[in-house]
């Protein structure tokens, strides 16, 4: 550790504390600023690492934001990719593969057998989250997320529905600011499609209706993609991270990520 500013100095200008997932039950150490010069020097990185679990030694793991133009080395793997939208996005066209008949209808929840379905899906969604990063979600702690999150302020959802059926949601929570950098957003938490013909039109739909919502409030959308827990940190989210070239073709832009490493063993914590 030759030449590595003292503990004191290299934790000076990183914005960090203990967090844990209300979610999965996981204990991070959440970085959210780690300073230019550790995002820069992996091995600064490491020594911040190192001193961060030594001040929190039961925490399980260091979740860390990063620019969207930041990529770093194992044992980090990317964790989530927030995207944002400043504006409207542009419709889906019709043609011969599109057509109005396809094309479901965008309405806000307004009824009870909505918010069930919301409630069901967000369940549905912190299951498959839990899967993708390798923390199992019992379906109760699901549910109870589900039912928190849609008790929060602001929260709205928007149903597609085609053929008299309900198609699928997007759910927003509309009163947020950035943890990081007190911006005012709306944050896109959810978005799900189960039975409409055409899925990526609905998609497509919801994704626009929500982003027309939250530039009505004249606040930017923000969304994330999940990326999946590979056993090889150098193959983790390449598999979804097609999701997120998908959304950038269609008028998202990056905004921010979040990369998981596990704490260091204890004889890497001098």
């Amino acid at each position: 550790m030759s030449g590595m500013p003292d503990p004191d100095d290299l934790l000076a200008d990183v914005t960090a504390g203990p967090y844990t997932d209300a979610v999965t039950g996981e204990s991070h150490v959440l970085v959210q600023d780690a300073g230019e010069r550790a995002l820069k020097d992996p091995a600064v990185l490491e020594a911040v690492r190192a001193a961060l679990h030594r001040e929190h030694p039961g925490a399980e793991s260091t979740l860390l934001r990063t620019p969207p133009d930041v990529s770093l080395p194992a044992p980090w793997r990317r964790h989530l990719t927030y995207v944002r939208c400043e504006g409207e996005l542009p419709p889906v066209p019709d043609g011969p593969a599109v057509t109005l008949a396809d094309r479901p209808a965008v309405t806000l929840a307004d009824r009870p057998a909505d918010e069930e379905l919301v409630r069901v899906w967000l369940t549905q969604a912190f299951v498959a989250a839990g899967v993708d990063v390798r923390r199992p979600v019992s379906e109760a702690a699901a549910r109870a997320a589900a039912d928190d999150l849609c008790a929060l302020p602001g929260r709205v959802s928007l149903m597609a529905r085609h053929g008299g059926r309900t198609v699928g949601h997007a759910t927003l929570l509309t009163e947020c600011d950035d943890e990081t950098t007190g911006e005012a957003v709306v944050e896109l938490v959810d978005i799900l499609v189960d039975g409409a013909p055409d899925t990526g039109l609905a998609t497509a739909e919801l994704s626009r209706a929500a982003a027309v919502h939250a530039h009505a409030l004249g606040r930017p959308l923000i969304g994330n993609v999940v990326h999946t827990a590979a056993s090889d940190p150098e193959e983790a989210g390449k598999d979804t991270w097609r999701i997120v070239t998908r959304l950038l073709e269609n008028g998202w832009s990056l905004d921010h990520a979040y990369w998981w490493a596990p704490a260091p063993r204890p004889e890497a914590r001098p």
